[in-house]
């Protein structure tokens, strides 16, 4: 960066000078100014993160009890509720080893397998129905 060099030159003639106050003055102003680059570079990633949440947050869709991605005429997903509300993460839900449901891999929350065209239910409905019919 063209500021870093011009300040090293400064610091350098002063310090040759015996100029040691003011050199010190040269030394801190860098120290800032590096300090003001990270803080601009933390700054510059997080609002990067955030419009990238805002782009998802904007084209997901909740429907059979998870969270779908438009994009178009295309439909990505199901990607886990309860992650994307809590932590703002869209984890991808896998198919369990029946292929009945949908699991999120993370915090396990499961789903009824989505069929085109019905709705589905989270499994603790399922259960719940089942038990009240015997």
């Amino acid at each position: 960066m063209a500021i870093f060099d011009e300040l090293k030159s400064v610091g350098k003639v002063l310090q040759e000078a015996g100029k040691i106050p003011q050199y010190q003055q040269i030394l801190e102003v860098q120290e800032k100014l590096l300090e003001m680059q990270n803080r601009i570079s933390e700054l510059d990633k997080e609002n990067k993160d955030l419009k990238e949440k805002l782009k998802i947050q904007e084209s997901l869709n909740f429907e059979s009890n998870a969270y779908w991605i438009k994009n178009g005429e295309r439909k990505d997903g199901p990607f886990c509720s309860c992650c994307w509300d809590d932590d703002r993460k869209t984890i991808r839900m896998q198919p369990t080893y029946s292929h009945a449901y949908y699991s999120c891999p993370k915090c396990e929350n499961k789903n009824v397998k989505v069929f085109p065209g019905r709705d589905t239910q989270p499994i603790s409905n399922v259960f719940d129905k089942r038990n009240s019919a015997k």
